[in-house]
């Protein structure tokens, strides 16, 4: 009877362990197979890992049995590495391998970590049951929050300078002829103005023309506002060609762009052609690459850029620029507008469509990872298409914003071949609003080094960088950015 009671209760165990998932060890080896995937070999070791626990899995598919498992995990570099490099797959990689949002991973400094750092990161691994055993699910979804803004410290050495120009005024008053008298007037009347209206932008914060809702640059302005010197103001808009109508009719102080969208608006051509020349419209720097994504269900028939004619294709909705991009991107391939049926609406619900069969394709210019990408493989297997070499060419031999750029493996889970596309830079783009020390405060605070800008909600944000603040510009830089970024890298 003894015997038979420890026989149920051990058969009460092994199917209790089996209901919750893997076991450590188990977790443990599909974790360092998918960091082996996704990173250079010997870029990390996985130093420790602590199993916290599983839930069951309420997307799973009907009649299949499915359970997320949460881990902590310490990953030690075996070398330096640049986790924001833009011809790696990086932070990507690492999101990607351990199903971690950016908030979840710490330790990943812009400018590059050293061998011996330690990167911990909160990170889920999806499960389905075969049998009597537990199969990884190749996933990558995460929902990242928004990161709260807030001021900082004030600019310091007021009374230095007031006494200063005390003196200097003081000695033109008593012998200075009325031409000096004049200068000084109007200078000072001058100064009067631009510290006022600073004082204004700094109680209200730089208003920055962002994106969409839970898009990459909104979440990149609110990184950039948790951490800001000066106080930011992230704003909701529909994207980059919106964001540059908002920044030339003075409603904001900063905006987001994409490289070539920048290009067309300064030389007034394109949807710009009837607003004229942006001529005074500059970058502050280039902050991330954004590649084009053409996807498809992978167990489509789908194969090739070619085969999209005839096809119903999401091409991203009216005011953004990724819409603009990918009509260009389809007539680099020979495809124009009516030979697809065009299909406008944002990612999101793109996504839905496609997993819906309601669209065949979709095409989006976007940061690697993206999170809207990697959140809907769990619900649908998607093949990226490559571009056409001679179309890449084309593009990047154009001189429009584009540059060849390769997706590198492990950037999603699914993804295991290198996929060869076109990027433009990301830019952070200013009017003549600011002076040039409001430009010169901003450069260093958003090209600083050090910042762990996955810990706070951007995984693009790791890419910043001064070494590639001049990468793929399309319109002038603005002096004083030119100026600080020369001085953070000693010139």
């Amino acid at each position: 009877m003894n015997m038979f009671r420890f026989i149920a209760i051990m058969s009460f165990l092994t199917l209790a362990a089996c209901g919750g998932g893997p076991d450590a060890d188990a977790l443990k080896k599909d974790v360092e197979a998918r960091l082996a995937q996704a990173l250079p070999a010997g870029t990390v070791t996985l130093a420790g890992l602590e199993r916290r626990g599983t839930q069951s899995d309420t997307k799973a598919p009907a009649g299949e049995t499915r359970r997320i498992v949460y881990f902590d995990a310490d990953l030690k570099l075996g070398s330096d590495f640049d986790f924001g490099a833009w011809d790696s797959p990086g932070v990507a990689g690492v999101v990607s391998a351990l199903g971690a949002g950016p908030r979840g991973i710490t330790g990943i400094v812009s400018g590059g970590n050293k061998s011996g750092d330690v990167v911990r990161a909160h990170g889920t691994a999806l499960y389905k049951r075969e049998g009597d055993k537990w199969v990884a699910v190749a996933t990558g979804g995460y929902r990242p929050t928004a990161a709260p803004s807030y001021a900082t410290n004030s600019p310091q050495g007021t009374a230095a300078i007031l006494e200063a120009m005390r003196k200097v005024i003081d000695s033109v008053l008593k012998d200075g002829a009325p031409a000096q008298q004049a200068v000084i007037q109007e200078e000072l009347t001058a100064a009067n103005a631009a510290i006022r209206a600073r004082l204004a932008r700094a109680t209200d914060g730089y208003a920055i023309a962002a994106g969409p809702e839970h898009g990459q640059y909104l979440r990149f302005a609110q990184a950039v506002s948790d951490t800001a010197r000066a106080r930011t103001v992230p704003l909701v808009t529909r994207g980059g060609e919106e964001n540059i109508r908002l920044l030339r009719e003075g409603k904001v102080t900063l905006a987001l762009a994409q490289g070539d969208v920048a290009l067309q608006a300064y030389e007034g051509k394109g949807n710009f052609s009837g607003e004229g020349p942006y001529s005074s419209l500059r970058a502050i720097g280039s902050l991330y690459p954004e590649p084009v994504h053409v996807l498809v269900q992978a167990g489509g028939a789908i194969a090739s850029m070619a085969q999209l004619r005839g096809t119903r294709v999401a091409i991203g909705v009216r005011g953004s620029a990724s819409r603009t991009t990918a009509l260009r991107i389809l007539q680099a391939h020979g495809i124009a507008a009516k030979d697809i049926t065009p299909v406008e609406v944002g990612l999101g619900d793109a996504l839905v469509a496609l997993r819906q069969k309601k669209v065949d394709a979709v095409i989006q210019i976007i940061g690697v990872p993206a999170d809207s990408i990697r959140d809907a493989l769990d619900e649908i297997p998607l093949r990226l298409l490559p571009l056409e070499s001679k179309a890449i060419a084309s593009l990047a031999g154009a001189k429009a914003g584009y540059f060849a750029f390769t997706i590198q493996p492990g950037a999603y889970a699914t993804q295991k071949d290198p996929v060869r596309t076109v990027a433009t830079a990301a830019l952070l783009l200013a009017g003549n609003d600011l002076s040039e020390a409001e430009i010169g405060t901003v450069t260093r605070f958003i090209f600083e080094k050090g910042r762990d800008a996955t810990a706070r909600g951007s995984a693009q944000g790791t890419q910043v960088s001064p070494a590639t603040a001049r990468q793929g510009l399309t319109v002038p830089m603005h002096t004083a950015a030119v100026k600080a970024l020369d001085a953070m890298a000693g010139k």
